[in-house]
């Protein structure tokens, strides 16, 4: 099923300027639906299906051409009552280039989708509607996530993107529900004492530990070092291949392209990561972040990574528990700058694009801080 705007150019007026039309294909045929919208074929932007922004009454325009597929959406899905649906319409067209989101962020609500088809299986729903969410719901299926092994910054995430996509239902006049916006029904903010680093120590008993027995862990463990060597993020490590890789003056380098945010970084590659990554024949894709994370648990405690940490609710828990398939970038970055590499040319090495996004990666603080600027000739 594919429902989109275009530009009729078949039977143009005579000053140039062609119909809007709604295309509908379903069940193997299709249909157009006129609107009042005319526009000259160089204001349209084929890709995105929309007004280009220099176009007269652009936004409106386009905001009412939205409307007008999401209605045809409900017709043919039943989306004016259907979240579960409404969700997995907006990735197939997020897919297809119809929203303007980057991979790196759409990508993210394949995981939501799915944990709410898991979620509707768990509670012998037949489906989940607009009207369906309320604090009672909100109070079950942040629960289920938990009983389910997705970490605090998970359920934070999962609960964001449950309310942008209500206010998306809001917004195209689905549904009327505004119960999403109480007070009460928020995402746990992740404050920095909450996330961790592993310090250079251990990341080297990690790389120390004896896995070939079990090679599912052994992948993992050396996809969480590269990652970790060239201050990658995990999408992106997934993503290595041997075309970007370049030797000059007998040092390897690696091109990449960040899946985020698509900005270009060279890193070099240190010997040990180099031989990680011809071990694995230059794949180191294969697990779900979700698995990925689940066995970073169990390597960090095999590790003996396990000081207490505080914990939700002011317990003490292992700082295994906390460790996650980001804890590698965020590691490099904070165990860079205790070397005494500059902020600028971390952020080139990463791919940040503002050094107040890389600040929240630099999780080391006083006494460390302090003893490294007790070397600078300003404190001599």
């Amino acid at each position: 099923m594919t429902v989109r705007a275009i530009l009729w150019k078949y039977k143009p007026r005579r000053d140039g300027s062609c119909n809007i039309k709604v295309s509908i294909y379903a069940d193997g045929k299709r249909r157009f639906e006129k609107t009042e919208f005319h526009a000259h074929p160089k204001e349209w932007d084929e890709r995105r299906g929309r007004l280009k922004k220099t176009a007269p009454l652009a936004a409106k325009i386009n905001g009412i051409l939205t409307r007008l597929e999401t209605e045809a959406k409900g017709q043919l899905l039943g989306l004016s009552s259907s979240l579960i649906r409404f969700v997995a319409q907006y990735i197939e067209d997020c897919q297809a280039g119809r929203e303007d989101l980057k991979p790196g962020t759409w990508k993210k609500f394949i995981s939501f989708r799915n944990k709410l088809q898991a979620y509707s299986v768990a509670r012998d729903l037949k489906d989940i509607g607009f009207e369906d969410i309320n604090l009672k719901f909100y109070a079950d299926f942040t629960k289920y996530l938990r009983e389910t092994g997705t970490g605090r910054s998970g359920v934070a995430n999962h609960v964001k993107h449950l309310k942008k996509f209500m206010q998306l239902g809001l917004d195209q006049e689905l549904h009327t529900n505004v119960a999403f916006k109480a007070k009460t029904f928020k995402a746990e903010r992740i404050r920095p004492n909450d996330k961790i680093y592993l310090t250079a120590q251990e990341i080297e008993a990690i790389a120390d530990l004896n896995l070939s027995s079990r090679p599912g862990l052994e992948r993992e463990r050396d996809r969480f070092l590269v990652s970790y060597y060239m201050v990658l993020r995990y999408g992106d490590s997934v993503r290595i291949c041997e075309a970007n890789i370049t030797q000059h003056g007998g040092h390897h380098y690696y091109k990449n392209i960040a899946e985020k945010t698509e900005t270009v970084s060279f890193v070099p590659i240190k010997p040990a990561a180099l031989d990680l990554i011809k071990k694995n024949n230059y794949n180191l894709s294969g697990d779900t972040n979700q698995e990925a994370n689940r066995k970073l648990k169990t390597i960090a405690a095999m590790a003996g990574i396990l000081t207490n940490m505080a914990g939700p609710g002011g317990g003490n828990i292992p700082k295994s528990s906390m460790v996650t398939t980001h804890t590698a970038r965020r590691s490099a970055a904070t165990n860079l700058l205790l070397s005494g590499v500059p902020l600028s040319e971390i952020m080139q090495l990463g791919g940040w694009k503002f050094e107040v996004t890389l600040k929240q990666y630099l999780l080391a603080g006083g006494i460390k801080l302090a003893q490294l600027s007790a070397g600078r000739a300003f404190f001599q």
